[in-house]
């Protein structure tokens, strides 16, 4: 039987910072902190809830392509997964993660590299259609 090269789904992508995708973020988990006080909650639970959705905002953050995030840019090809972490230069070889999703009009990336938990979220318009469409596929067909 003769395996199939997958060269159709190759990508290689670098996303630019998405300074909108960070104020959405960001907006997002103000909201959820501000709303155990909207509905006056206990004020020792809603100080927690609230400590609980900033500490999301600063794990999202990181997952957002940028300067702040840890990867820089991600491969997939006939080598398998690969990724560049941000101020390297080196390719470093990694596995799709458990938590990587493809939807319509969003993929949530996780790899796994060298044991840590890395990853980004890339909506439509973060990238051009065809790597956009060509990653969905690549992560549908890993997980």
């Amino acid at each position: 039987m003769r395996r199939s090269s997958m060269k159709s789904f190759a990508v290689t992508i670098e996303p630019a910072a998405g300074p909108r995708l960070a104020a959405v973020a960001f907006l997002v988990h103000l909201a959820a902190a501000a709303s155990p006080w909207f509905a006056r909650a206990e004020p020792l639970i809603a100080a927690a809830l609230s400590v609980l959705a900033i500490a999301g905002l600063v794990s999202t953050l990181g997952r957002v392509p940028g300067g702040h995030s840890a990867l820089c840019a991600l491969a997939f090809d006939g080598r398998g997964c690969r990724v560049r972490l941000t101020g390297r230069r080196r390719w470093l070889r990694a596995k799709v993660g458990t938590g990587a999703r493809a939807y319509a009009s969003l993929v949530l990336v996780e790899v796994v590299v060298a044991g840590k938990r890395l990853g980004w979220l890339l909506p439509r318009w973060a990238l051009p259609p065809d790597d956009f469409r060509r990653l969905k596929a690549r992560i549908r067909l890993t997980c």
